[in-house]
């Protein structure tokens, strides 16, 4: 089986969180103000900010803040987007400041290296991560999937929304599909909101600097990593 094969190597799969664990930006709120440069919706801007400075607080839920970020895709052509997300990431990678952290980014190359598959796991979505992906050599993205009707976003998420509990449900999911078992996996995260998916798997490591994690994780007695 495909499982047994990769537990030969170090382990089936390690599953990475993209916004500060791999990359030194939130994708999310960067590619939210890329968007409103290009698009002049400075109405939409506003209304946009106005959530921001409402919910935004060190104790934001961010299962909650995901779907209220999610809503003002609301009417946005999907090719528009898909299509600037390129752009943002192309943006991104001409910046002079680091993209990549390179402790995580290093470890993810000798995961590579060893013959791990690696799994993007994130509540941003496939439009910002796939152009990500491509770069590094990553086939598998469990992201936020946007609800589309004739062409345009909704607003809504389709399930399992890929932000704390989510992000365990969704890597069940997928090592069920390949029968994997979960204590044979690796996961990478930075923020409290990581620690379900990092209970989820038998080798968790934790990149510092996030919300209350790193604490937990040396009560736990689980590797920790700094992002450079």
């Amino acid at each position: 089986m495909e499982c047994e094969q990769k537990m030969m190597a170090d382990g089936a799969y390690a599953f990475f969180d993209v916004d500060d664990t791999l990359i030194s930006v939130k994708s999310m709120f960067s590619f939210q103000a890329f968007w409103y440069d290009q698009t002049g919706d400075e109405l939409g801007r506003a209304r946009y900010e106005q959530d921001l400075r409402r919910h935004l607080h060190p104790g934001a839920s961010w299962e909650f803040l995901n779907r209220l970020y999610y809503r003002h895709f609301a009417g946005r052509d999907a090719k528009r987007v898909e299509a600037l997300g390129q752009a943002w990431f192309e943006q991104q990678r001409k910046s002079e400041s680091p993209f990549y952290h390179a402790r995580p980014l290093a470890e993810l190359e000798m995961h590579q290296r060893q013959g791990c598959e690696v799994v993007f796991v994130s509540g941003s979505f496939p439009a910002l991560l796939e152009p990500i992906a491509r770069e590094l050599g990553v086939a598998h993205i469990l992201a936020t999937r946007l609800a589309v009707e004739q062409g345009r976003y909704t607003g809504e998420i389709l399930p399992p929304q890929t932000i704390g509990a989510g992000k365990a449900e969704a890597i069940g999911e997928f090592l069920a599909l390949r029968q994997c078992s979960p204590e044979s996996c690796f996961a990478y995260g930075d923020d409290i909101s990581d620690l379900p998916m990092l209970q989820a798997v038998g080798r968790p490591t934790v990149v510092s600097g996030g919300r209350e994690l790193e604490a937990r994780a040396r009560a736990m007695g689980w590797r920790v990593i700094a992002p450079v």
